[in-house]
């Protein structure tokens, strides 16, 4: 049975998009075209047919490649707890994990502008909505996320990857990666022009189009037919660009949002074994210094 040998766990709205592609470009490396596929997400994965269903993402591998999947609900505690677990039980103690985590308060802004084009959220405003709903900080709590697998994979496993060292230096990074997963580096294949998944380019899936896109028989044999590359074009071309006009947080909210990070950011420096912080917050002040209601 075909399975994949790692995985991407995240963190959402933290260049795992692009990570994937970069990855996929290497002929040592397959990924299913279905990024995201949250197979271990659901005990449904430890039946038989849950696990013939995992297992045929990955029937078109060849006997040479390292397989591997990318999906960032996987560290999504506590809406989906168990992942671990559930990834030991089926895919066995040797499986890698890259977790890329980006600096917390600017994926929490950048979670809330996806939310806002994807109809998760209507709440325009993020000073409301980081206060309504936990999982803003949750999804940022990467000490949190990344211990549940710490603890039942060990840190030898485990890639922690600064988001910010993977825009600065992309092939520096896929090359460091791609070592950790047992292939060997084509970082001349990466396409450093090309940044996937920009909530300021997404487009708006409405109508009958999401009816069929959201359908199991589009999902299990379409979906896979069509590379990454074409499926953002045909989107491009049918469907309305997302019109996203989020309400950005004030300096009250940042600094709300610091003190209650920061237990978890001090715990992810000692993680990560450094003995500063991981991020300036000066900087991250700074940044939405200027932000109004």
């Amino acid at each position: 049975m075909k399975l994949p040998r790692f995985l991407i766990i995240g963190a959402m709205k933290a260049g795992t998009t692009t990570l994937y592609r970069d990855l996929l470009a290497n002929p040592a490396v397959y990924m299913p075209q279905e990024k995201e596929p949250n197979n271990l997400c659901s005990d449904e994965v430890l039946t038989e047919r849950g696990l013939r269903d995992y297992s045929s993402l990955f029937a078109a591998m060849r006997g040479e490649q390292v397989g591997g999947e990318a999906s960032t609900n996987y560290t999504k505690i506590p809406m989906f707890a168990g992942v671990p677990e559930r990834a030991r039980r089926v895919l066995g103690e040797d499986v890698r994990l890259i977790y890329v985590l980006r600096e917390p308060i600017s994926r929490a802004i950048s979670h809330h502008a996806h939310a806002l084009t994807t109809g998760y959220t209507a709440e325009r405003d993020f000073n409301i909505d980081v206060r309504r709903l936990e999982q803003y900080l949750d999804f940022s709590r990467y000490a949190m996320q990344a211990s549940a697998w710490l603890d039942v994979f060990g840190p030898e496993r485990v890639m922690l990857v600064r988001f910010e060292s993977f825009v600065g230096d992309r092939r520096g990074t896929v090359e460091r990666v791609s070592r950790f997963i047992g292939v060997e580096p084509r970082a001349d294949l990466v396409d450093e022009s090309a940044v996937h998944n920009k909530t300021s380019e997404r487009v708006r899936n409405v109508g009958p189009l999401r009816v069929v896109t959201a359908s199991r028989p589009y999902k299990r044999f379409i979906r896979p037919l069509l590379s990454p590359e074409v499926r953002t074009r045909l989107r491009r071309m049918v469907l309305p660009k997302a019109e996203i006009h989020p309400i950005g947080p004030t300096p009250e909210t940042i600094e709300w949002m610091i003190e209650r990070l920061e237990p978890d950011t001090a715990r992810l420096a000692s993680l990560m074994g450094q003995s500063g912080p991981v991020w300036d917050v000066e900087k991250v002040r700074s940044k939405y210094a200027s932000q109004k209601v």
